[in-house]
């Protein structure tokens, strides 16, 4: 049979085939590979013919009275490793004991604010759970959700992706904040979208808030300057280049310190809830279950 084509048995490469080629490099023999994995001679024979037939070429130099790889392999041998490797990996992982991995996508104001303590009493509940976080704004939490590139989100406001289940945790006010000189200002809708705006980048929770807000009152948002950097739009601020709407939480030090001064503004509610969002056709595995319950709503997600 033309070793290229192969036949059944070189279509049907398993783990195991795996498993005896790799043994057979270290131990230089079928022998010596036969006494190490306790099976019979022939069946590592075959192991390795297998293979050899699966792949075309020849795997083996006789050099010696040794079994040495050849080019195909060494290259055959280097994949074979990487695959028992993560397999052991998996296993290990599905093991009873086993760390779990739950990846988490944040925004930065629910990253700054929340998540921390969430992770906190996680940790305390859960001390098997390792949590991977990922903060970015808030459209995007939402696309690596929808994705399956994060299990769970903390996100603000609105929920834009039509596969995603929403719950909040939380309330969250945001204020109007302009440099020290303007404290107690009084400001209308019209006078706020006329001023110089600070803002957080298109995407953000906040950005989208306001513009949503203005909107329904036939105005427009339009920023002078825009970052992704809440401190950034602070320093900004507090040198007198504008005025910003940010989360009360994130500005509270600097108003009591004098540095920001909030600007009152007639007729414009800025609040919002604070949600995590999952997809709705994946099942919560445990440790989205802690997570969950850490976050304060176990029992409705």
């Amino acid at each position: 049979m033309d070793c290229r084509t192969g036949g059944a048995m070189a279509e049907r490469m398993t783990i195991r085939h795996l498993e005896i080629f790799a043994a057979v490099c270290d131990a230089g023999g079928v022998s010596a590979a036969a006494r190490e994995l306790r099976v019979s001679q022939p069946s590592v024979s075959q192991a390795v013919r297998d293979l050899e037939e699966r792949f075309g070429v020849r795997l083996f130099d006789r050099l010696a009275r040794r079994m040495v790889p050849t080019e195909a392999g060494r290259r055959l041998l280097a994949h074979a490793r990487g695959v028992l490797a993560d397999l052991g990996e998996l296993e290990r992982s599905m093991g009873e004991g086993a760390v779990a991995t739950l990846r988490l996508a944040s925004s930065i104001t629910c990253g700054t604010c929340h998540l921390p303590g969430m992770l906190a009493r996680l940790a305390e509940a859960a001390p098997d759970v390792r949590a991977l976080v990922r903060v970015e704004d808030s459209r995007a939490v939402e696309r690596d959700v929808a994705s399956g590139e994060a299990d769970l989100g903390l996100i603000e406001g609105l929920v834009h992706e039509p596969e995603l289940d929403a719950v909040p945790f939380a309330r969250d006010e945001l204020v109007v904040v302009g440099p020290p000189g303007r404290r107690g200002e009084r400001l209308s809708a019209a006078g706020l979208a006329a001023e110089r705006l600070v803002l957080r980048e298109r995407g953000s929770g906040v950005r989208e808030l306001l513009e949503a807000a203005l909107t329904e009152r036939g105005l427009a948002a339009r920023a002078e300057w825009e970052s992704v950097s809440t401190e950034a739009i602070k320093a900004a601020v507090s040198s007198g280049l504008g005025v910003s709407v940010l989360p009360a939480a994130l500005v509270e030090r600097e108003v009591a310190e004098g540095r920001l001064a909030p600007l009152a503004v007639e007729g414009l509610e800025l609040g919002r809830e604070l949600l995590v969002v999952r997809h709705r056709r994946r099942s919560v595995s445990p440790a989205m279950a802690a997570f969950l319950g850490a976050a304060g709503v176990g029992g409705r997600a």
